[in-house]
């Protein structure tokens, strides 16, 4: 009998450091998982704070055009670090993104330090108003009829490539500094409405026939240029991306970058094809996200941001507070918003919606709908806005950033939206 429980003892020696390991194995994953998710938030926030100080450098900047890009650069660098340290990680690398010498989006690299240390990138574009549209400088369309099939955004009642946009938006807070302003007398145009002008001004050098003028690609502005205006444009567009197209032509004035997807033989942008979802929205919750959405009357791009925001789109997610599932609800929150199971997306994603659109009635604006959801509505009301926690305005920041579009069309604005949030270095 003793010599039966001799053998024995090293299999449950054996099955005990088994154990051991798994429960360390799991404990190192739930560290890495925790770690890497501050890293991505920190890398999000100093992107954000990057492309904030990168819109507030160009004017300054223009004043004295001297290795420009570089000094552009060092601001989005001194913010981001600035921003960084603040989330407890260090900036390793930011790089403006394009080619015009006024860069339009900025990428930042960050780490966080110690033992399960991770590298993460995001990239923010500078001008949430460029890239959306806001409302108030009126609605957002959709090209057709010409070369360029793709989203419009509209600059004094003229329609426009978001692209055109965000450098005419640039171009334009560069010319306020200097006193002057920038007027858009006409952008895209489909071949119907090319033919109506040619029709009146037979002329090939000032109006091109139907299908051959540049207008219907939405890369050009017919601009006033009047009052010291073209002498500016002249020294200056350049930098942004635009060029004067025809000698002949001091209005005319062509953005050499182009409108990316939306250029002729190209695909459809990804948010033409998903109803405006984000691109990083898993395949398998689009669908549940559009249909809850809709119920719920609030953007579908604004409700991936939440559930990104909250859990990365892990419907088994659990915090330190005790918020379950793809949705964080608090079981409270749960059952008032008729989830029986907040772990399962099926009934989590439709309820997050409604409280979403619950908090945007009550508060009658997304951030402070979205502050509500991340400190509860009673904080809201107390403090008449956004409460003062690092943690929420840090959340209701990148949500907002992360919705782009959605996010403005329902009236929010950060100024800079991430194009692509924080992601993991292989």
């Amino acid at each position: 009998m003793r010599s039966q429980r001799g053998q024995a003892m090293p299999v449950v020696l054996a099955l005990a450091a088994i154990a051991v390991a798994v429960v360390l194995g799991l404990g190192a994953l739930g560290a890495l998982r925790v770690a890497s998710g501050g890293a991505r938030l920190a890398a999000d926030l100093a992107a954000l704070s990057a492309g904030r100080a990168l819109l507030d450098a160009i004017p300054s900047a223009l004043l004295d055009p001297w290795d420009l890009r570089t000094r552009l650069r060092d601001a989005a660098r001194r913010a981001a670090s600035h921003s960084a340290e603040g989330s407890g990680a260090r900036v390793d690398r930011v790089q403006l993104v394009g080619q015009a010498r006024i860069p339009m989006e900025v990428e930042v690299r960050v780490r966080r330090p110690g033992p399960l240390g991770t590298s993460v990138t995001a990239t923010a574009r500078a001008g949430v108003a460029a890239v959306a549209g806001m409302p108030d400088d009126g609605p957002v369309g959709w090209a057709t009829g010409g070369g360029y099939s793709g989203p419009l955004v509209y600059r004094d009642g003229k329609p426009m490539c978001p692209a055109v946009a965000a450098a005419f938006d640039q171009m334009d807070r560069a010319i306020r500094a200097a006193g002057m302003d920038l007027v858009v007398t006409s952008a895209f145009r489909s071949d119907a409405e090319q033919a109506v002008l040619f029709t009146r001004h037979p002329d090939p050098k000032w109006v091109a026939p139907p299908g051959r003028s540049r207008h219907r690609n939405s890369t050009e502005l017919d601009l006033v240029v009047s009052g010291g205006v073209y002498a500016w444009l002249v020294r200056n567009a350049r930098a942004f991306g635009f060029i004067q197209r025809y000698s002949w032509e001091e209005w005319h004035w062509g953005y050499l970058p182009g409108c990316g997807a939306g250029q002729p033989g190209a695909t459809l942008p990804a948010s033409a094809q998903s109803g405006g979802l984000q691109a990083w929205v898993p395949a398998r919750y689009r669908d549940l996200v559009m249909r809850s959405a809709t119920a719920a009357a609030i953007s579908p791009a604004l409700l991936a941001a939440v559930l990104k925001a909250e859990s990365d789109f892990d419907p088994g997610a659990v915090s330190s507070a005790g918020a379950q599932g793809i949705a964080q609800f608090m079981p409270g929150t749960a059952r008032g918003m008729g989830v029986r199971d907040p772990f399962d997306p099926a009934q989590a994603i439709p309820g997050s919606a409604r409280l979403i659109a619950s908090g945007i009635r009550e508060f009658g604006s997304v951030p402070l709908a979205l502050a509500a959801y991340n400190a509860g509505g009673g904080a809201v009301r107390r403090y008449g806005g956004i409460p003062p926690y690092a943690e929420t305005q840090a959340y209701v920041a990148r949500v907002m950033a992360l919705a782009g579009q959605g996010a403005a069309l329902m009236g929010g604005g950060s100024g800079v939206v991430l194009v692509r949030a924080g992601e993991l270095l292989a």
